[in-house]
């Protein structure tokens, strides 16, 4: 980017007019995209779904409109007369629309009839077994053909005769009526009817005519056009019948209010946002033109986005552009960041240099978020994830070119940040608070987190619908005779005959009586059916009946009608003309279901069975689920529960997979696993606290909000990263960045809260959902953010307010715990145990005791070699083999001292301290394996120690009396050097290097090194020549061998290698690049082994490096040569504060100016 940068700024007119040209093109590619309003397109669309929707779509008619005419003055009743002069007058005003289709003002009653007609002319292919046995239960009544022939002729006096003829010339002895009242199960409902040939409410107060929409339910531009011309005509007819009111109502309108309503919400939201953003702008630049380069920030971004998604799809929701506003929040960080930073460094080329790291980890990782939205079943929720992505990267690059060659960097006013820093300050807690403040947090986490397991999902999309009053009272006058749960059993086929023939099989199954099924039921048999009812019907009359007919001709001719009246009756009955028709024959009743029963498509023919009601649903399933390739059923708890599923996944997914993903970038920027964790927990926390805190305010996720899972991730990890950058800084040089980088996250956090928060007034309840996810999102994020970076970031490498010497790794962290675990597995599931069941089981005799001395060398030797990332290294040149006993003395450098020296033999004891003494882990193990208390004094014990003597332990001491912290050996005490004295005993040195650096006396954490154990020659009680004569004197003499002997180890083990663990810990948490190039060095130069290792650096007073840069050779040269005098120069301020603020400086090392040489 600074290449870019340089480049740009010698050219500044190419910059010109590269700006110009890239917004140009965006501009010419964001008009050819077509914008387009389908709310349905944030539904998911998995395969089960999809089965779902399409019947429901098919069968509630979605792009139905119903226009109502009711009385206005509810307590006086209009005429139904009145009500149809008002439904015509209507439907002459829309008869000449091209928007709607399938205009009915009357009902067709000639083509009910027809229907009628048909059904009557074809009875023998539709009767079923119970219709025969209900017609031969009539005809066994005695007289029952007379009676019925005087009640037909009753009925042909009555007005009308002329419709009771057309069904009675097929069925004089009405036998089969309810064969033709089965009919009605082509009705939906029962609460409408058909007065004068129009439609009304079962009550006839109110009157209906509907229409469909040409454009479907979810083009609300369309439909805009349909509800104004809807509008139109009824305020005409409303003029002219001022005691009527119209209203309509329907899928397409409920859309077009619901988009409305959206666009008024959100131009509301926007004026109340723009003017407090502009105001807290103003306030804290106080320059108009750092507030223009905002805007045009993310303006260059979001055209980026619009045109990027032109290039790959032809159009795009102008719902998702809305929505997707609020990822603008997220891009306003971008600019806000780097014309805050330019305040605080005005060389832009240096600012720029600063903030690339921080914004294009937290670009990246945010990306990424947004970009695991394209994987989602909803389209709507695909394009989303891209137009997010897209907006942020464009406002990143228009960041990192341009906004640098333009912006100019002003001092801070005095005032101009008051209400900013005011804010920031409150959000900062102070590091008491904090600690105090930890048990709470983590107790109201596990309670939280406790409760996000009861996250739950609303389903029921009438809460994210927005509807008028009116269309809400108009859609429960329709919806009210609706049952609340129906069922819909639906069969399939390849084609239509398949299809029918799948759902005879269908209905067969159905645990439910035929007349409760709403559908086709047997209007249209297949041959194969047909067949069999055709030759039912023969047999019922040719060898159950066959006198019926000359019974019916007779008294026929009685009641005086003539001969030919029911002729059809007749030739039915002889079947003569009754033969099996294919499944076209049917295509009255057919052209009568489809769009509502009966559906075709490109692959298949999908029929449709409605049950009001079934108590037997789980019998129905599971007959239904052992033929699920032909048929299936669902009901509108299904259609919930499936969405809920999906809302489930999609939620898991953005949770599960966003965090992975973010984690992933994170860990691949900042290259250390403690820092991606680091910046991820507040992500991780603030997710558990926000459905733990949704569930107890009962605030649910929909289809809308559920998008604000990858927001809440992709704005709390730029507050995160930037956090951790500002510690990084601050920790690598001293410098105070993160104060400002607090100022911005704040800023930002207000403009967030303002931007998102002000659809808290919105009417519409998707919006409002939006809002308060949000809020309370965002709150809990900016708190985590601001809380859990310094406080993990401070224990990682401060220590009771000083740098640690050796930060804490997650590697330190995991082998320590794992250390401690073992020892308190082994202490209290094993050791402790065995320890009081050995010595209560039985008489304590000295091999019981031997025994158990040996099972702790045992113990010892398994584990001192087994320590996680130690080597342990024995050396014992003198061969000594401790088969008699001594005074063994070491110097103390650690707690693993004990642990190695137990390891050389089972009959060592020692001498403790009380606090070892006193201490519950391991007080029986020492106290059973004879350990001696100090702190009363050796004479107090002297005799106990000689029968230990004389029993052939030895018995440790250090001489020092306490570890030591600075690597080195301290004074000896006299008190083991009398004891080999007033014992008459040897006495065995052992020096010991390396535990301090593995374990020292302030840390209990574990670091990776050698432990190096060195056995020197036994001094003999009687040599009085080379050590001296009496203690105080041998007491001298063998610290001084001590001494030499350690300053040969080290010299013999601190070499390059050795420090170079060490040297990389100085360089940990000092950013990425710094790390890696540290790294990098020892690896590519062998730890400069063979410069800092060569016999001639040996013994220098004093070594010189120029341009040391950040100091990796001359600070492992002044660890391995500590008695040499290291200075360096340091080219570059930014690595002089670097090394100036390491965490340990050697005594030895010294920065120095070039000029002093």
């Amino acid at each position: 980017m600074l290449y870019i940068y340089q480049y740009l700024n010698r050219h500044r007119l190419t910059a010109g007019t590269l700006l110009f040209g890239l917004c140009a093109v965006f501009v010419f590619l964001a008009t050819r995209i077509h914008y387009e309003e389908d709310i349905a397109k944030f539904l998911p669309h998995d395969d089960k779904m999809q089965q779902y929707q399409e019947v429901y779509e098919q069968f509630a008619q979605q792009d139905r409109i119903a226009v109502l005419f009711t009385s206005r003055d509810t307590n006086r009743q209009v005429s139904a007369e009145r009500l149809e002069e008002a439904m015509e007058t209507m439907g002459g005003y829309l008869a000449s629309s091209a928007l709607i289709t399938r205009l009915q003002v009357e009902v067709d009653e000639a083509g009910m009839m027809n229907i009628v007609d048909f059904v009557s002319r074809n009875l023998p292919r539709f009767l079923t077994p119970q219709d025969y046995r209900h017609a031969d239960s009539l005809l066994k009544q005695p007289g029952y053909v007379a009676q019925q022939m005087l009640e037909n002729k009753k009925l042909m006096m009555l007005p009308t005769a002329g419709v009771t003829m057309q069904t009675m010339r097929h069925d004089p002895l009405h036998l089969f009526t309810p064969a033709l009242k089965r009919m009605q199960q082509f009705q939906l409902s029962s609460s409408f009817q058909i007065t004068d040939g129009y439609l009304f409410t079962a009550d006839g107060r109110t009157g209906l005519i509907t229409m469909n929409s040409r454009f479907g339910p979810s083009e609300t531009q369309r439909n805009a056009e349909i509800a104004e011309l809807l509008q139109d005509a009824i305020q005409k007819t409303e003029k002219q019948y001022r005691d009527i009111r119209v209203s309509a109502i329907g899928a397409p309108l409920i859309a077009v209010t619901n988009a409305q309503q959206i666009k008024t919400d959100a131009l509301i939201a926007l004026a109340i946002a723009s003017v407090l953003i502009l105001a807290i702008l103003i306030w804290h630049y106080r320059r108009l033109s750092y507030i223009l380069w905002i805007g045009a920030s993310v303006g260059f971004g979001c055209l980026f986005a619009i045109a990027g998604m032109a290039l790959f799809q032809d159009e795009v929701s102008i719902i998702v552009l809305g929505i997707g506003s609020v990822i603008i929040g997220i891009a306003v960080n971008y600019p806000l960041h780097f014309l805050d930073h330019i305040r605080e460094v005005s060389d832009r080329k240096t600012a720029l240099k600063e903030m690339v790291s921080p914004l294009l980890i937290g670009n990246i990782t945010t990306v990424a978020a947004f970009l695991c939205l394209v994987w989602l079943e909803a389209k709507a929720m695909r394009d989303l994830g891209v137009f997010g992505s897209l907006v942020l990267v464009g406002t990143l690059l228009f960041v990192f070119v341009f906004l640098p060659l333009y912006a100019r960097s002003y001092k801070k006013a005095a005032k101009s940040t008051a209400l900013p820093v005011s804010l920031s300050s409150r959000l900062h807690f102070p590091r008491a608070l904090t600690r105090c403040a930890f048990p709470v947090v983590a107790i109201l986490t596990l309670v939280l987190g406790y409760f996000s397991l009861q996250t739950s999902f609303d389903s029921d999309l009438s809460h994210i619908n927005y509807m008028t009053p009116e269309q809400r009272s108009d859609m429960q006058l329709l919806t009210s005779s609706m049952p609340a749960s129906p069922v819909y059993a639906v069969a399939t086929g390849k084609d239509l005959e398949a299809a029918l023939r799948n759902n005879e099989e269908l209905l067969k199954q159905l645990p439910v009586a035929d007349s409760t099924v709403k559908g086709i039921g047997s209007f249209a048999p297949t041959p194969e059916k047909q067949r069999a009812a055709l030759q039912r019907w023969r047999y019922f009359w040719q060898s159950t009946h066959p006198d019926v007919v000359s019974e019916v001709r007779h008294a026929a001719m009685s009641q005086g009608f003539t001969k030919d009246t029911f002729t059809p009756f007749y030739a039915n009955v002889q079947g003569d003309s009754l033969t099996v028709q294919p499944v076209s024959y049917f295509k009255p009743i057919l052209q009568l279901l489809e769009g509502t029963y009966i559906r075709h498509q490109s692959e298949k023919v999908t029929i449709v069975n409605y049950l009001p009601s079934t108590a037997n649903e789980s019998q129905l399933r599971q007959v239904i689920g052992e033929h699920k390739d032909n048929y299936f059923v669902f009901s509108a708890k299904d259609v919930s529960s499936q969405l809920v599923r999906v809302l489930n996944d999609s939620f898991n997914y953005i949770g599960f997979v966003c965090g992975f993903v973010v984690f992933f970038f994170l860990w691949l920027s900042f290259g250390k696993i403690e820092l991606s964790l680091l910046s991820f927990l507040p992500l991780a926390v603030s997710w558990l606290w926000i459905l733990g805190l949704m569930h107890i305010f009962d605030i649910h996720f929909n289809i809308v909000n559920i998008i604000l899972a990858t927001f809440i991730f992709g704005q709390g990890d730029d507050y995160t990263i930037f956090m951790t950058e500002g510690l990084l800084y601050e920790h690598a040089t001293g410098k105070k960045r993160l104060a400002s980088y607090r100022h911005s996250i704040a800023i930002s956090a207000i403009l967030m809260f303002i931007g998102i928060g002000s659809l808290i007034v919105a009417r519409h309840p998707a919006l409002r959902s939006l809002a308060l996810v949000t809020i309370l999102g965002m709150t809990t994020v900016v708190l985590m953010a601001y809380y859990l970076p310094p406080l993990v970031f401070n224990w990682l490498t401060m220590k009771k307010g000083v740098p640690r010497e050796v930060p804490l790794t997650l590697k330190r962290l995991v082998r320590s715990v794992w250390a401690l675990l073992f020892y308190l597995f082994m202490m209290f599931i094993f050791v402790l145990p065995f320890t009081w069941l050995y010595f209560h089981i039985g008489s304590t005799t000295e091999r019981k005791r031997l025994r158990y001395h040996r099972l702790l060398y045992a113990m010892a030797r398994f584990i001192v070699n087994k320590i996680p990332g130690v080597k342990f290294r024995l050396e014992n040149t003198a061969g000594e083999q401790f088969d008699r006993p001594a005074i063994i003395t070491c110097n103390h450098q650690s707690h693993f001292d004990t642990l190695c020296l137990m390891a050389l033999h089972p009959k060592i004891i020692f001498l403790t301290n009380q606090w070892a003494w006193n201490n519950p882990l391991y007080r029986s193990v020492i106290h059973h394996a004879e350990f001696i208390p100090a702190s009363d004094g050796m004479e107090a014990h002297l005799d106990e120690l000689r029968s230990l003597f004389q029993r052939g332990y030895s018995i440790c001491i250090f001489p020092e009396g306490t570890r030591t912290v600075d690597h080195r050996i301290h004074r000896f005490h006299k008190g083991a050097f009398y004891l080999a004295e007033q014992l008459d005993a040897d006495i065995v040195p052992v020096v010991i290097h390396g535990m301090d650096h593995v374990l020292p006396k302030n840390d209990f954490m574990l670091r990776e090194g050698i432990m190096t154990m060195r056995i020197l020659k036994r001094i003999m009680s009687t040599d009085t020549v080379t050590m001296g004569n009496g203690y105080r004197e041998r007491t001298r003499n063998i610290h001084q061998l001590y001494l030499e002997t350690y300053k040969k180890m080290r010299a013999q083990y601190e070499d390059a290698h050795y420090y170079a663990a060490y040297l990389k810990y100085q360089y940990l948490y000092k950013g990425a690049g710094v790390e890696r190039r540290c790294h990098q060095l020892l690896q590519r130069n062998n730890c400069y082994s063979d410069f800092i290792d060569a016999p001639e650096e040996r013994g220098l007073k004093t070594r010189l490096f120029r341009h040391a840069g950040q100091c990796e050779l001359p600070y492992l040269y002044a660890l391995v040569h500590t008695e040499t005098q290291v200075m360096v120069t340091i080219d570059d301020p930014d690595d002089e504060a670097l090394v100036a603020h390491m965490a340990y400086l050697p005594n030895n090392f010294q920065i120095i100016k070039e000029e002093e040489q």
